[in-house]
């Protein structure tokens, strides 16, 4: 939300969308303010590669759960998981992906009923369970914890900052419940006030601030 318009794609997957956050964004590094054609089709085919990968996936989940009612209850949770998995590598992946999440997201909440029928007794760990996958396939979070993440360690606070206030605000939860959580509060203020001094908004910080203090 804090950079200029350009020929992006409508969705981009997560390494054209690191090469959108930095772009003109005066969060980032002068030199990392720029991306050049080659660069963004690079990142794109990389994308696309990571999506097609996905996509074998979710064909291969889709044969597995084509006929819930032979699947012995044991294997439900088995799919279960393998699905919050699932809907957490489309959180890391982005694009295309992503759009599928609400989707997956009715599949999960099905098999989850199924579970709860059956298995009444194992409701409360069902929901602990979901409740850390929900955690875990916030697009920041799931990118950030990438082995070949976009987002150079040196970046992430400027990469958050970059993100909706609906984000900033859940990672601003997380980091008050988590004490070894980073960035904290103080490294939001620092490089918030560093951005201010190169022309970023104050009225930017103020909603950056309140959404960070949110929940």
């Amino acid at each position: 939300m804090f950079f200029r318009k350009k020929k992006w794609s409508k969705c981009p997957g997560c390494f054209e969308r690191h090469l959108q956050r930095r772009c003109e964004n005066v969060l980032f590094p002068i030199e990392r303010r720029s991306a050049s054609e080659q660069e963004i089709e690079e990142a794109r085919q990389r994308d696309r590669e990571e999506q097609d990968n996905f996509n074998n996936k979710l064909s291969n989940f889709a044969e597995r759960t084509s006929n819930l009612e032979e699947v012995e209850v044991s294997k439900i949770s088995d799919l279960l998981q393998d699905l919050q998995t699932l809907i957490e590598e489309a959180a890391s992946i982005g694009g295309d992906a992503w759009e599928k999440v609400p989707s997956l997201e009715n599949v999960e909440e099905n098999l989850m009923n199924h579970l709860n029928e059956v298995l009444p007794e194992g409701k409360d760990l069902l929901e602990r369970a979901q409740s850390l996958s929900h955690i875990e396939r916030v697009p920041f979070l799931a990118q950030r914890k990438r082995l070949n993440s976009p987002i150079p360690k040196d970046e992430e606070i400027a990469t958050l900052l970059s993100e909706d206030l609906s984000t900033i605000a859940v990672i601003g939860s997380i980091s008050r419940n988590m004490t070894d959580f980073k960035p904290s509060t103080a490294d939001i203020e620092d490089q918030l006030s560093k951005a201010v001094h190169q022309g970023f908004s104050k009225k930017n910080v103020q909603k950056i601030i309140k959404a960070w203090n949110e929940i």
